[in-house]
């Protein structure tokens, strides 16, 4: 915990949150604020988790609907299917990966994951321009 006064204004610094207590014609008045990197750490965690869930969905949705009806296999529907793969795959094994890290920021795989993930990363964006 981390305490610091200027005058008026009591400024306690405790696991992300400012309380701010100040004297304003002689009545106290305790206001508690969220400290940017929380607010951050939170919209970077739910905007990965949407696009994770609708990349998931989507791409498995276009694989079996690819792969079940035999009327759309067509060279152009072959390509279609090559990019589900490539970003379902890119989805599932990357982006977890890069979403951990940079919430608890330290890489916590280990020096072959750290290399591996980075190997999958640039393989599965190139099968998508191949």
């Amino acid at each position: 915990m981390e305490s610091t006064t200027f005058g008026n204004v009591n400024n306690t610094n405790m696991s992300g949150h400012i309380n701010i207590t100040t004297t304003e014609n002689g009545s106290y008045l305790n206001q508690t604020f969220i400290k940017r990197e929380d607010i951050s750490a939170t919209t970077t965690l739910v905007i990965y988790s949407v696009i994770f869930v609708l990349a998931v969905v989507g791409n498995i949705l276009v694989i079996l609907t690819l792969i079940q009806n035999t009327r759309m296999r067509t060279v152009t529907n072959v390509f279609l299917l090559n990019l589900a793969v490539s970003d379902l795959l890119l989805a599932v094994f990357c982006m977890p990966f890069t979403l951990i890290p940079m919430q608890v920021e330290n890489f916590i795989f280990g020096p072959f994951m750290c290399v591996a993930i980075r190997y999958a990363q640039g393989k599965f964006l190139f099968i998508v321009y191949e």
